[in-house]
């Protein structure tokens, strides 16, 4: 079996090319589009099945991309921070890693046939989240900077053809006038809350209580506000003086990962796990490397899988390239058995 050295160094340093077979070659020269969309929507990529409307939505976005000789814009809404209960102390690790390495597998195939190639866009939604669940803004900058180099990292590795790019919202407009128009929705919202039953409230409260850091003193109350802020801030985002072209550049296609499985994608976004192998977001997740006698599965891992299988894991230290961030230098493994026993059979 190949290293773990040799295996996640190809990963940070190594761009897997898609290899063009002759079928390839008839389908592109007959339809160009009908190629990218049937690459887009494997399913092998996929966690949900896709909506038509918006399989049709995002043939014409790529039908005008192409008409107007531009890369396909992959545009990716995202938390911007690390979730507080990874012990990576607030900065990418290997669950970012993976992500990234499982998106350009994706896309790998137009790349190789659309000379304009892609463009896969991260948009940082990081603005709200001291308001809204009490994140640290210095953390919140050691998580941006941390994956602004990892983006700089993957750029090097990628064809010309293949960007990654990273935006922060709050940067790119008013931070101050998003959160002075958030605050002029919350009563809305209380008022929305309130009309709720118990069994509707506590559906809405299952996200918040996973996502909210409750300061000394804060209960409840702190987490329902913490949900109430979270819908006003998508209706903000929906407004055109605070996401610009984002949300109505008819180019952009918009990708969600553990979000699309929610109620709260009304868009019906194109829903992809975050590696081929799980669907926890890299940002809310850990990064993992599971074992099998023919090679290695990438994970990324939520708090409740973490604990879970925590006596399991095996910590090694890495010989990699030193790139200027902290969490690289290790990885955790664990065996394909002792994943299935406790994930599968929920021992500890």
């Amino acid at each position: 079996m190949i290293d773990t050295n040799q295996y996640l160094n190809d990963i940070l340093n190594k761009f897997k090319e898609y290899s063009i077979s002759d079928e390839d070659k008839k389908v592109i020269k007959r339809d160009l589009i009908g190629f990218i969309t049937q690459k887009l929507f494997r399913k092998k990529f996929r966690k949900q099945k896709l909506v038509d409307s918006t399989a049709a939505d995002i043939t014409n976005r790529i039908k005008l991309s192409i008409e107007n000789n531009n890369p396909i814009h992959i545009v990716i809404f995202f938390g911007g921070y690390k979730h507080f209960w990874n012990p990576s102390g607030s900065e990418v690790d290997w669950a970012e890693v993976f992500s990234f390495d499982f998106l350009s597998d994706w896309v790998s195939a137009i790349v190789a046939v659309y000379k304009p190639g892609v463009l896969i866009e991260f948009v940082s939604e990081d603005w709200v989240l001291e308001r809204m669940n009490n994140y640290d803004p210095k953390d919140l900058q050691k998580y941006c900077d941390s994956f602004a180099k990892l983006i700089e990292l993957f750029n090097k590795k990628t064809p010309n053809n293949l960007t990654f790019k990273f935006t922060k919202l709050g940067d790119k407009f008013d931070k101050e006038k998003m959160l002075q128009e958030l605050e002029t929705k919350i009563p809305a919202g209380y008022d929305r809350w309130n009309s709720l039953s118990e069994e509707e409230k506590q559906i809405e409260l299952k996200r918040s209580q996973r996502s909210v850091i409750l300061k000394d003193g804060e209960g409840i109350d702190r987490v329902i506000e913490s949900r109430i802020a979270e819908l006003a801030y998508y209706e903000v985002e929906e407004e055109a003086c605070f996401s610009g072209d984002y949300l109505s550049n008819p180019e952009h296609i918009y990708i969600s990962f553990s979000f699309g499985l929610s109620g709260d994608n009304i868009f019906n976004w194109i829903v992809l796990g975050s590696t081929h192998a799980s669907t926890v977001d890299f940002w809310v997740g850990r990064g993992i490397l599971e074992t099998r006698e023919d090679g290695f599965v990438n994970r990324i891992v939520s708090k409740e899988q973490y604990a879970k299988i925590k006596n399991y894991l095996k910590m090694i230290d890495l010989d990699l390239n030193n790139f200027g961030l902290k969490n690289f230098g290790q990885i955790e493994l664990i065996s394909a058995n002792d994943w299935s026993e406790a994930i599968t059979n929920g021992k500890y």
